[in-house]
């Protein structure tokens, strides 16, 4: 930690240095709400964001905030060819990664050492178990991480942090855009976004994305089809007061949630295109609904009042290949179980919160207040915990595999209620109540917080159990203007999350209870067109679960424990070139548990260094006009499994180079993008159990990507 401690100290010597003097401003505490900017500039790039999103609750500027947030805008992900939470949005952010084991259960975000929270516009929409359906790129605004427990945002959640999709609204202008987008494993995907209003004294305002996609793999049999509508409409009741309703529905169909590859030959040692599936194998179906009714009302300067009310339910029905046995008597040969699944989820939620700014004496005060209502359920059939269940193996040669097989496809039938082996429940209800005291002219900023959560977990299937707690979790942070662009800030938070599952024994988990140490520099460059952004942290967390590799029950270990360094820059960097560049370093691991072999050992997904670049530049020719070229790459090192029970196995190092062009003008958008260009075989999560098997998630090799855009 001393390293760590060290190196923040040189950078943040560095960062006052080089520091530009600025004649200090006015501070302004009065409350303002946050409304959506169009620039029609065809060469514009919000790679840098002043602000989070008015759904984190907050009015004061990312700069002046004890928090490291940081927000990547939809001009970044357009600029990478992103489709879905899951393609590489993470490279944009220091230190997270996803987990991509289950790409279609869930986006699976991790960062500082743990999975963190979903949200979506603000909400907590984490599921139990699987779900929420990982969002498509086209309804994104864009996607904030918040690093830490920030109690603020939502009840719950890892002390590591949590990510907010911020989906599109009305901006109350016409603009509409149409976009196709094609590329490698027969890729065919049409979008549309309309954004306009509905009468001429612009009351009545909507905003309307169509998508739909039909796409194979790099894998065999794997594909992915969807379509997803998110319409939403927004009547200003007056000049200070809105109501907005929005529904997003999607539903997709794909060969198998996992695109894992089991194997005795190592790592990365089957062809690309290996797949345990098999082309008889009927389609998984899943859909989701989401909806969101808000209430916004600035009813004076300085308060502003929000409330929210959300409903989300997530379905999948379909069966999977995996392995969980092998006999190595017969090496070559992996043992394939067919396993169905039924699946409903859903999450009610409620949230009303209070942003309000008043002096006393020379003491400025930004207060926030409010409370949240969350409740999840989940009613599931899984053929894995059915004993009545078809046990029969499919042997698969990995040398010489051969498909098109006949098998028992173990679907059940009857009402989801009546063949149910896991029924299980999370209610909270939380208050909240913050203040940021502003001395020295609000150079100096104090945040004071408390939040008080009532929550239950229960399960009524397989057995009847339940626990319940009351808690208060209090925050408090520091945050000093250096200069008005370079602050330092300290934060002490800490969070306290139910948790669903079952144990071995049949009981209901304790909840997750985590502390946050953290401190840190932020600074804005070159006349605040590109900030950088630098934390030292230091975590703790009691009663992880864990999964045993080779039963699939539950448990929970004592104590992991979590440190590290976080660097990120965005911005326009130079005149026409815009960058991201992120480094960061995590270690994580497990401080106690009951199986004291397990000590030391790293926690699951752990990365040790994680680096990435990415440069947007537009060229500066006057003969060809509108021409960008774009490159960056992807590094992770130092990885660790998906068990802490296998110890340190070899898992190699990701490393990925992307390059493209694109040209554009006031009507039409062309993008062209090569994914992999070294044709590196990349892989994510990793494992080595059953024992004498290596289970690996491939990447896709080299792919390319090419849009082409219309506006009107």
């Amino acid at each position: 930690m001393n390293k760590f401690l060290g190196l923040v100290a040189a950078l943040a010597v560095t960062t006052g240095v080089c520091a530009q003097t600025v004649v200090p401003a006015k501070k302004d505490s009065t409350v303002h709400e946050l409304k959506e900017v169009n620039v029609t500039s065809k060469y514009y790039k919000r790679y840098k964001i002043d602000r989070s999103s008015n759904s984190l609750k907050l009015v004061t500027p990312m700069l002046e905030l004890p928090q490291n947030i940081q927000a990547v805008d939809q001009s970044i992900l357009t600029d990478q060819q992103a489709i879905n939470i899951n393609e590489s949005v993470t490279r944009n952010v220091s230190g997270a990664i996803r987990n991509n084991t289950a790409d279609f259960y869930g986006p699976f975000i991790f960062m500082r050492g743990a999975a963190i929270n979903t949200l979506r516009n603000g909400v907590d929409l984490s599921m139990i178990y699987y779900g929420p359906t990982p969002e498509d790129v086209g309804i994104m605004d864009r996607v904030e991480f918040i690093k830490g427990p920030a109690g603020f945002v939502n009840s719950v959640g890892d002390p590591a942090g949590s990510f907010n999709v911020v989906t599109k609204q009305p901006s109350g202008m016409t603009s509409n855009n149409v976009n196709f987008t094609t590329g490698s494993f027969n890729l065919y995907r049409l979008s549309a976004d309309l954004d306009g209003r509905l009468d001429s004294a612009n009351k009545w305002q909507y905003r309307l994305n169509v998508i739909g996609q039909k796409a194979k793999s790099f894998q065999k049999f794997a594909f992915n089809d969807k379509i997803l509508i998110d319409p939403v409409l927004k009547y200003n009741i007056n000049s200070h007061s809105f109501i907005s309703g929005e529904y997003i529905y999607q539903r997709q169909q794909f060969e198998q949630y996992l695109l894992t590859v089991f194997t005795p030959n190592g790592f990365a040692a089957q062809p690309i295109d290996f797949s345990i599936a098999d082309p008889n194998k009927k389609p998984v179906n899943a859909h989701e609904n989401n909806a969101f009714l808000t209430y916004h009302n600035s009813f004076s300067r300085h308060w502003q009042l929000n409330i929210k009310g959300t409903f989300a339910q997530d379905n999948l029905d379909g069966n999977y290949f995996f392995v969980s046995a092998y006999d190595k008597t017969k090496p070559n040969f992996i043992p394939r179980r067919v396993t169905y699944e039924r699946f409903k989820t859903d999450v009610y939620a409620l949230q009303m919160f209070l942003n309000g700014s008043f002096q006393t004496g020379n003491v400025s005060h930004q207060l926030l207040a409010g409370f949240d209502i969350n409740h999840k359920h989940l009613l599931a059939y899984s053929g894995y915990n059915d004993k009545k269940a078809n046990q029969t193996l499919y042997p698969l040669d990995v040398n010489n595999p051969v498909y098109g097989i006949s098998f028992d496809p173990n679907e059940k039938q009857g009402a989801l209620s009546d063949i149910a082996t896991n029924k299980s429940a999370i209610a909270y209800y939380a208050g909240y109540l913050q203040d940021e005291l502003g001395f020295l002219q609000n150079k100096f900023r104090l945040t004071i917080a408390a939040r008080l959560t009532s929550a239950r977990s229960s399960v009524s299937i397989p057995t009847n159990s339940a626990v319940s707690d009351l808690v208060v979790t209090p925050r408090i942070g520091l945050s000093y203007s250096l200069l008005p662009d370079f602050t330092a800030y300290a934060l002490l938070d800490q969070t306290y999350t139910p948790q669903s599952g079952i144990s071995a024994s049949g009981g209901v988990f304790e909840p997750l209870k985590g502390k946050n140490v953290e401190a840190g520099f932020k600074k804005d460059w070159g006349e605040g067109k590109w900030n950088t952004a630098i934390s030292v942290y230091y975590i703790t967390r009691d009663n992880i679960i864990v999964s045993d590799p080779l039963t699939n029950l539950q448990s929970q270990i004592g104590q992991t424990k979590s440190r590290g360094i976080e660097f990120d820059l965005k911005g326009e960097l130079v005149k026409d070139l815009n960058v991201v560049i992120n480094y960061a370093y995590t270690d994580s691991y497990i401080s106690d548990d009951a199986n004291k072999s397990l000590i030391g050992l790293s926690s699951p997904y752990r990365v040790k260094h994680i680096q990435n670049t990415w440069l947007n530049y537009k060229l500066p020719l006057r003969a060809v006009k509108g021409l960008t070229t774009s490159a960056g790459y992807q590094l992770q090192m130092g990885r660790a499994g998906r068990y802490p029970q296998d110890g340190n196995i070899d898992v190699a190092p990701i490393f990925r180079v992307d390059a493209g062009l694109g040209w554009s003008n006031e009507k039409v958008s062309i993008n062209l993008l090569v994914n992999n260009v070294l044709n590196r075989f990349n892989y994510g999560s990793a494992w080595t159990r059953p024992v004498g098997l290596y289970a690996y998630v491939p990447y896709p090799p080299r792919e390319f990507r090419l849009s082409i855009g219309y506006k009107f």
